[in-house]
């Protein structure tokens, strides 16, 4: 009979490192798709925020809301602004702000729709 000593044979050490370096690449594969998913999630919460300010600029008359225009933001330079203005019934405006981006070299547009009364002015 052979003496066997209180250790771990190669063969249980190989197979321990195998599971081991499996689960550490699943676990890190888990931490980079969360990370991809919270800066696609932060770039579409600020494409919401900007495409607020430019339909508040529209609401206030610092931007004309009866032209189509476009234009980049001074303080994202990565996001890029569109109005599409339709006159929908008499005395309201269709405007739809749309904000794009890139990411991950692919296009992303967040769009944004509301139904704006026209001024009057009154004597």
């Amino acid at each position: 009979m052979t003496r066997r000593d209180g250790g771990f044979t190669l063969i249980e050490v190989l197979v321990a490192m195998v599971v081991t370096v499996a689960a550490l690449t699943v676990l890190a594969q888990g931490f980079a798709t969360g990370g991809q998913a919270s800066v696609s999630s932060q770039k579409s919460t600020r494409a919401a925020i900007l495409a607020g300010e430019i339909l508040a600029e529209l609401e206030t008359g610092e931007l004309a809301p009866d032209a189509s225009t476009s234009g980049k933001f001074d303080e994202e330079p990565d996001y890029s602004w569109k109005v599409q203005s339709d006159e929908d019934e008499p005395g309201l405006r269709l405007l739809t702000v749309t904000v794009s981006w890139t990411e991950r070299a692919e296009k992303r547009d967040y769009v944004l729709t509301r139904l704006l009364r026209e001024r009057t002015t009154t004597p």
